[in-house]
């Protein structure tokens, strides 16, 4: 996992000042987008990536390829940075739909991997060889590209011949950066391999889920090479015009008079909770806080305080942009407080319309003024995908909520 100023980094999305920022001290970055060179005075390095960090549509951040864990842990030391076990584009041989205890879709007995199982299922393709410019597999004579591929008329002519012999091609976005030689000597190797079932091991894979601390921090990055407000990664999931806007004005069209709230879940699908009726919001520069009321349904009874849920509750929920927790108080149609459900978290962040955190699994309970520690258990599965600074900013809430 060391770095390596060989290393050739290509980077895209609402991060990609931050990033590049930090990445250039220890990697050669490639392929910059026009705004990122002439931000950074550099000219367009037309060279192909070992490494690509693009984030999502939910603002999470994916890392395929060479391994830059030092690189990323060092910059994301309040988040979740999950590693996929097994590699992206490896082919693997699976055993009653199932791969290291992971369920197979669909269920082949080989295949590609071409998603890697953060929600516990592991997508596959038929088996094919991947290299660094393409894929290559055996069954109509096509060829393919990938959405970024921009020279398709040079790249179809150098499949054509292979098409002829019924290898199907698909050109990844490295390949416009190759030279014609490279790519044919690429796509007779991966003939080869396919044909004699020698694939290779698939890239590196990670997903990262950025903590609201983690995005102030690149904010500060940013600045230093273009006027950055603080939230500005937050709201850039939102706005489009972020650096021209004021941010107590953002905050404030995020803020409805319902919200609804995504709990999102480690190495699981998010949950969408029911949301609630804001009552009272307080927005400044420096963070904002909500209290939502939410109605309860009957029937069952709350999480970790064994009370009966009942016609008329509701629940007060505390948002805090500066806490890792979120507080639940949960009240009678009388107004009788029947318990506090302290749910600790990455610090909650605004979306146009709803609330969204990274529920960290360990949560705290109080009634009759007493408190109580609750799903220990399931805080230590997902440990191993929280940073260590991420596990003692857990530690020190729990410290302060028990020790009152």
């Amino acid at each position: 996992m060391s770095s390596s100023n060989n290393l050739k980094i290509r980077i895209r999305g609402i991060y990609a000042t931050a990033l590049t920022y930090l990445a250039k001290e220890n990697f050669n970055v490639v392929q910059q987008s026009p705004q990122i060179a002439l931000r950074f005075n550099e000219n367009i390095r037309e060279l192909p990536a070992d490494v690509t960090i693009k984030d999502t549509e939910d603002g999470n951040i994916i890392v395929i390829g060479k391994d830059i864990g030092d690189f990323l842990h060092n910059i994301f030391k309040y988040s979740v940075i999950w590693k996929s076990p097994i590699k992206l584009y490896s082919v693997i041989k699976t055993e009653d739909c199932k791969f290291m205890n992971y369920e197979v879709d669909p269920c082949i007995d080989e295949g590609l991997v071409i998603k890697p199982p953060y929600e516990g299922r592991i997508l596959l393709s038929k088996p094919k060889a991947v290299g660094k410019y393409a894929f290559v597999w055996r069954e109509n004579g096509r060829t393919y590209f990938s959405e970024h591929v921009h020279d398709k008329n040079r790249l179809l002519k150098l499949s054509l011949p292979f098409n002829k012999k019924g290898y199907n091609i698909k050109w990844r976005s490295n390949a416009d950066y190759a030279q014609d030689i490279d790519l044919k000597a690429e796509i007779e190797r991966l003939i080869m391999n396919y044909d004699t079932n020698t694939f290779n091991q698939g890239e590196d894979f990670y997903l990262i889920i950025p903590s609201l601390q983690d995005k102030i921090f690149l904010d500060s990055i940013r600045s230093k090479v273009i006027k950055t407000q603080k939230f500005h990664h937050m709201l850039k999931l939102s706005f489009s015009d972020v650096d021209e806007r004021n941010v107590i004005d953002m905050l404030n069209e995020l803020i409805k008079d319902f919200m609804g709230i995504d709990h999102v879940k480690v190495n699981k699908k998010a949950i969408r909770l029911r949301g609630g009726k804001v009552i009272k919001k307080e927005v400044t520069e420096d963070g904002y806080k909500i209290l939502l009321r939410r109605e309860i349904s009957p029937n069952g009874v709350y999480d970790g305080l064994n009370v009966l849920k009942e016609e008329g509750d509701y629940d007060i929920m505390e948002i805090d942009s500066s806490k890792w927790y979120e507080v639940h108080n949960y009240y009678s149609k009388d107004g009788k407080l029947k318990g506090k459900y302290i749910n600790i978290s990455t610090p909650p962040e605004l979306l146009k319309g709803k609330i969204r955190y990274v529920d960290l699994e360990i949560d705290i309970v109080e009634r009759d003024g007493k408190r109580e520690v609750i799903d220990m258990e399931e805080f230590e599965k997902i440990k191993n995908n929280l940073s260590e600074n991420l596990q003692k900013e857990v530690k020190k809430i729990i410290d302060n909520f028990t020790a009152l």
